[in-house]
């Protein structure tokens, strides 16, 4: 078999419902530039013997099963990339999939560009076939190969706030230099940036070409201590090898570094917000350490900066400083719900006038 162009490795957990329909949607377009790797991550469901049927149906070296013991996301990802024959890798959640004729595109981009990293678009997807969103970046011209320090890609990626590894397709040999973190969730956040840093070229193809499934069971939409504190931490390791690599980091990326870096402060609380269960007192100093360390600029230029975004700024402005609104707010939420939904309308009303 020669070597593909590109290999998509899919990851799965426990999402048999929902794997075939991944599959599905890339051998339905696929050709002898491809190949798919589905890395089983010691799923309990059925999964193992679903694979067993495809491999028999399929019944092609492009096709590759790797079924291994249980070790998270980052895990799978990893093992996928490291028997991967091709020169470019996708990565695919095992409950999401590729539009329909999009493949195709991917590959000519690709060969008509080599870039180091093409970037796609996708819009939300739900199970009763409804989808949603156009999730184009900004600060990216579209269909031209770039120069990612010339062009400040990285600002660019962090100015979106969309680092979703599906949604950059990069050469293995970049993706080699920075595994993903095993043990940790939001492991995009911790790796996609530094990925785009290691590029010399980009190529963004503004074209939904992946349905991104919203369903309840999801890390994103689980609200546990674990998942709140792996966000909240997750520009940490960005933070100290962007100090490795720079003498003095670029004040773009420094800028758009710190703004993202905000805004995880304030989902890590809201987050916190919506879960019971949880200790805001015991979190929220650790929110603020994770913010602090990740900070590369001075408050007063975030301010001046985040009049694009006022909503965040504000409510970032007061967790912050008047911890005692976040614990009041988590109170109000879980004591006395109609309360605090009557004071979110007031909030909101007083924002709008």
């Amino acid at each position: 078999m020669t070597k593909p162009l590109i290999s998509i490795v899919i990851a799965a957990y426990n999402v048999v419902e929902y794997l075939s329909e991944a599959i599905d949607s890339v051998i339905r377009q696929w050709d002898d530039d491809w190949e798919l790797i589905v890395v089983n991550d010691g799923s309990t469901d059925g999964t193992f013997s679903l694979l067993e049927k495809y491999k028999a149906k399929i019944n092609s070296q492009r096709f590759v099963v790797l079924n291994k013991e249980n070790g998270g996301l980052s895990s799978a990802r990893n093992a996928g990339l490291a028997i991967a024959q091709g020169e470019y890798v996708a990565f695919l959640d095992g409950d999401d999939l590729f539009s329909k004729r999009t493949l195709p595109y991917i590959k000519y981009c690709l060969s008509e560009n080599k870039p180091d990293c093409l970037v796609i678009d996708f819009k939300y997807y739900w199970d009763d076939g409804g989808s949603w969103g156009t999730h184009k970046y900004k600060k990216l011209p579209e269909r031209k190969l770039l120069n990612v320090k010339e062009n400040n890609v990285v600002s660019a990626v962090y100015h979106n706030a969309q680092v979703y590894a599906w949604r950059h397709i990069f050469k293995k040999s970049i993706l080699s230099k920075t595994l993903s973190p095993v043990g940790f969730n939001y492991e995009d956040v911790r790796t996609t940036t530094l990925h785009i840093d290691e590029c010399e070229t980009i190529f963004y193809l503004p074209i939904k070409c992946i349905l991104y499934r919203q369903r309840d069971g999801s890390i994103m939409k689980v609200k546990n201590r674990k998942n709140i504190l792996d966000l909240s931490s997750a520009l940490r390791t960005v933070t100290d090898e962007f100090k490795n690599r720079y003498s003095t980091i670029p004040k773009d990326i420094a800028l758009e570094h710190s703004i993202f870096n905000l805004s995880i402060f304030t989902w890590a609380c809201g987050d916190t917000l919506s879960n019971v269960e949880l200790d805001p007192k015991e979190l929220y100093p650790l929110f603020v350490d994770n913010f602090k360390y990740s900070n590369l600029v001075d408050m007063n230029t975030l301010k001046k900066e985040m009049r694009r975004d006022p909503k965040t700024w504000r409510k970032f402005y007061m967790f912050y400083n008047y911890p005692q609104s976040f614990y009041l707010a988590f109170y109000l939420r879980h004591k006395f719900n109609r309360t605090y939904k009557l004071l979110n309308k007031l909030r909101n009303f007083v924002y709008k006038t």
